[in-house]
């Protein structure tokens, strides 16, 4: 079989649980105008998206427009004024505002017309006045006039559209109650309408400049540190909005505006292609069944291979699995430690190991810190290893570098003066 092949199947085999896990599920999508600004992006985004809708996917597409409205205004010689970063939507504006949003609209429509021949079924998209909008009046002394903010979401029409098989379309005109025309922010309305609707995803594509400096994963605990740290204010109000929906929405995707192609790696891969936020628990500790054997030996192995960690036996796994803890990702083992009682208050903690591509994530103190849960609710009071690479890392958690005789008298009859393995101990 041909690497190609071999790559096609790996990557099948990896995303089925996926496709299973997404069907039924409601995703908001955020694309800014400047990745529906060329056809070959346009035509790509429509077609991955209109995949995404015949798994079973439920879409709620926001669309943004700004490099189209700025070209626009140009051509007419008219220019935004702005204020705190936000545009003021005047009355000489609003024409060529809803022209430009119009042609936009009309492109995509078109390109999900021209998708449907790749799917197996007709791909229909529409819209409607579910956003109810309101000015943003005065702020400063500056009137917003037509720029206007969200009031009210009609989130029952949109689930009706959705379960009728529909993807919804969202612009930047809404309505007001009085029929007034008003321009919103998108990205702001996106994240607005999936607290509304309680969607399972929000998919946001995203610039660099937003994203600067942020891991692919992202607890909420983070996501607060990430905001008080940056120093770039576009950054801060992009990831306060983010937080704010964080509280409605458990997963938040951010995918680099330029790759439209990303939507599919984020979704259907077990690490993605952007920077996932999460709420809920991305991971679990939990533990170890004797169906996790294989997994342990997977992530152990290379390790025993680097004499990182002592070599051991799947029979004897087998007998002491009940030691174990297993840090699980999607049904993937990726971390792991295990916890032996001896006697006199003592507990060995050996085997704690994470896989390559997750460490830099704090999972080693996570597993540590279960570990020590764990001895202390069985009366165990000091925790001891050996080890001949890691030492640092233990010393910085708590452990301190001690002598061989510190040991229960057992392990002292079993150490092995070849490994010349440091002792270390930490009272807990």
């Amino acid at each position: 079989m041909q690497q190609p092949e071999l790559e096609f199947i790996n990557s099948l085999r990896q995303s089925s649980r996926y496709i299973e896990q997404h069907r039924g599920k409601t995703f908001v999508i955020y694309v800014p105008g400047e990745t529906l600004q060329r056809d070959d992006t346009r035509k790509q985004l429509t077609e991955d998206i209109g995949l995404l809708h015949n798994m079973g996917i439920k879409i709620v597409l926001v669309m943004g427009a700004g490099p189209q409205l700025e070209a626009a205004l140009e051509a007419n010689q008219l220019t935004w004024q702005m204020h705190l970063q936000i545009r003021v939507t005047t009355p000489e504006i609003l024409p060529v505002f809803q022209q430009t949003i119009a042609l936009v609209r009309n492109q995509l429509e078109a390109n999900f017309s021209k998708a449907t021949c790749t799917q197996s079924k007709p791909i229909t998209i529409t819209s409607g006045n579910w956003i109810i909008a309101q000015p943003k009046g005065v702020v400063e002394g500056v009137d917003f006039q037509h720029t206007g903010k969200l009031r009210k979401v009609n989130h029952r029409a949109i689930s009706d559209n959705l379960n009728a098989g529909q993807i919804c379309l969202l612009t930047p005109i809404a309505y007001s109650l009085t029929g007034e025309l008003f321009n919103l922010n998108t990205f702001e309305q996106a994240c607005e309408v999936a607290s509304a609707i309680q969607a399972d995803k929000l998919m946001v594509f995203t610039s660099e400049e937003e994203t600067v400096g942020l891991p692919k994963q992202l607890s909420i605990p983070k996501l607060k540190v990430a905001l008080e740290n940056s120093q770039s204010i576009e950054q801060k109000r992009f990831l306060a909005q983010i937080l704010s929906t964080s509280g409605h929405v458990k997963r938040i995707h951010l995918m680099d505006k330029h790759e439209t192609s990303a939507i599919l790696v984020e979704l259907f891969t077990r690490d993605g292609s952007g920077t996932l936020i999460f709420s809920d628990r991305y991971h679990q500790v939990r533990q170890a069944k004797i169906e996790d054997v294989g997994g342990i030996i997977d992530l152990i192995s290379p390790l025993e291979e680097q004499a990182v960690l002592v070599k051991r036996s799947r029979e004897r796994l087998e007998l002491e699995i009940e030691n174990f803890i297993i840090l699980e990702r999607d049904q993937h083992i990726i971390g792991c430690a295990a916890l032996y009682p001896h006697d006199g208050g003592f507990g060995e903690l050996a085997c704690l190991a994470v896989h390559a591509d997750y460490q830099g994530q704090e999972l080693g103190h996570e597993l540590l810190d279960a570990i020590e849960t764990t001895a202390v609710h069985t009366h165990i009071n000091k925790l001891f290893l050996l080890t001949t690479h890691t030492h640092h890392w233990f010393i910085e958690h708590g452990f301190h570098v001690s002598q061989l005789n510190e040991l229960p008298e057992a392990k002292q009859a079993m150490y092995n003066f070849q490994r010349n393995s440091k002792v270390l101990i930490k009272a807990i």
